[in-house]
C-alpha cells in the first residue's frame, strides 16, 4: 500500500479515538457509531486489496511480455563467436586481454564476452573495452551507474547521450557518464560509454528493455577511460571509438 492509503487508514473512524464517544455517553450512541464504521471498513479494505491485485497482475503481465524474448540459440552462438574475432590490434591500438569472471557471466546471463585493455602506441592513451552478448532481456539491465556506485565511486556527471562519429563518418549513439573517487589525496575520474546493438550499429534508447523487446539477442558495449587529478579533458575513449567502431561493426556483422 502507498503512503496515501496508509494515511487514509490512519484517519478512519475505527482508528481515531476522537470518533468514539466519551465514557458516560449514550450506550445507544456508542452502538450506533461503531457498527457503521465496522461495516464500511471491510468494504474499503476489499476495494483497496482488489486494486492492489489488479496493479500487481498488470505489472506481472508487462514484465512477462518484456522478458518473453524469442530465443535463438544459433544467433546467440554466432554472436559469441563473432566477439572473439575482434582483432587484438586496431590501427595504432594494441591490446592486453582481460577477464570476465564466471560469477559475472552467471549473474548477468552472459553468453559471449571479451574484455581488453587497448593502448595507443603514440599517445599512450588507454581504454578498457568490454563487449558482451546474450538474450536481449538480461543485456538491457545492470547499468554502470549502479555498478560504479556499488564500489565506492560517486557520479560526477549523469548519463547523457553522446553522438560519436567514427573514421568512416558513421555516427553512433552511446550513453556517457563519469564517476570520481578520492583516493590517497588524488581524485580519479572514470568515464564510461555504453550502448546496445544487434548487428554492430550502436544505440542508446532511454528504455532499452522496451526498445529491444522481441530481439533474439543483443550485444552490449562498454568503453572506459581513466584520468587522475580530477580532470576528464583527455578524450581517450573518443579517440579509441573513432578508430575502433568501424572494425567492431564489421566484426559483429553490420558491414
Amino acid at each position: 500500500m502507498n503512503a496515501a492509503t496508509l494515511s487514509a487508514q490512519s484517519t478512519s473512524p475505527i482508528a481515531s479515538p476522537s470518533s468514539i464517544p466519551a465514557t458516560g455517553g449514550s450506550a445507544d450512541g456508542f452502538a450506533a457509531g461503531i457498527p457503521s464504521a465496522i461495516e464500511t471498513a471491510p468494504v474499503r479494505e476489499f476495494l483497496l486489496l482488489g486494486s492492489g491485485i489488479v496493479i500487481v497482475l498488470a505489472c506481472a503481465i508487462a514484465d512477462y511480455v518484456l522478458k518473453a524474448q524469442t530465443s535463438d540459440p544459433f544467433y546467440l552462438q554466432q554472436a559469441a563467436e563473432r566477439i572473439q574475432n575482434l582483432p587484438a590490434t586496431i590501427g595504432d591500438w594494441t591490446s592486453t586481454d582481460g577477464e570476465i569472471s564466471d560469477r559475472e557471466k552467471r549473474l548477468a546471463d552472459i553468453e559471449g564476452s571479451l574484455r581488453r585493455e587497448y593502448r595507443h602506441r603514440s599517445t599512450g592513451y588507454s581504454v578498457m573495452l568490454t563487449i558482451i552478448s546474450g538474450k536481449a532481456g538480461p543485456m538491457t539491465v545492470h547499468p554502470p551507474t549502479a555498478c560504479f556506485q556499488g564500489i565506492g565511486y560517486s557520479i560526477r556527471s549523469v548519463p547523457t547521450v553522446a553522438v560519436v562519429r567514427d573514421a568512416t563518418g558513421t555516427s553512433s549513439e552511446l550513453n556517457r557518464a563519469s564517476f570520481s573517487r578520492e583516493e590517497n589525496d588524488l581524485s580519479e575520474v572514470v568515464r564510461v560509454f555504453w550502448g546496445w546493438s544487434s548487428d554492430g550499429n550502436w544505440q542508446s534508447p532511454a528504455n532499452p528493455r522496451f526498445a529491444f523487446r522481441g530481439q533474439t539477442g543483443l550485444y552490449k558495449l562498454y568503453v572506459v577511460d581513466r584520468s587522475s587529478g580530477g580532470s576528464n579533458d583527455l578524450q581517450q575513449a573518443e579517440a579509441f571509438l573513432h578508430d575502433a567502431l568501424p572494425v567492431i561493426r564489421e566484426t559483429l556483422g553490420a558491414d
